[in-house]
């Protein structure tokens, strides 16, 4: 077995092996790419709002499958649908995770 030689790469894999990385909640696996860094900044903000990680990771998710195809409040109604579609084991509703998602958008925009 080799040596890790990209901290950014090794640090992804270990979120992954956690279970704590969000792409564990896509709907189905390997959909899309999650960038280096993001699991981390979603757990975080998901600490600071004081939300399971399991009822925010889905949430997060979403932000990643849906930036830059979607707007809010625009596309609100739309973004509910896919909330009620993709949200996974979440029990959480739309108006609730819409800030998460929100927050999501903003931090993968920040990194293109």
């Amino acid at each position: 077995m080799g040596v890790i030689a990209n901290q950014a790469r090794f640090n992804s894999l270990t979120e992954a092996l956690a279970g704590h990385a969000v792409e564990s909640c896509l709907p189905y696996p390997g959909m899309t790419a999650i960038p280096a860094g993001y699991s981390r900044h979603a757990q975080r903000d998901a600490m600071r709002r004081d939300i399971d990680w399991d009822e925010a990771c889905p949430a997060y998710a979403l932000a990643a499958i849906t930036v830059g195809s979607y707007r809010l409040p625009d596309d609100d109604q739309a973004m509910e649908i896919l909330w009620d579609e993709l949200g996974g084991a979440s029990s959480r509703l739309w108006p609730e995770m819409r800030p998460l998602v929100r927050e999501g958008w903003r931090w993968l925009e920040q990194q293109v």
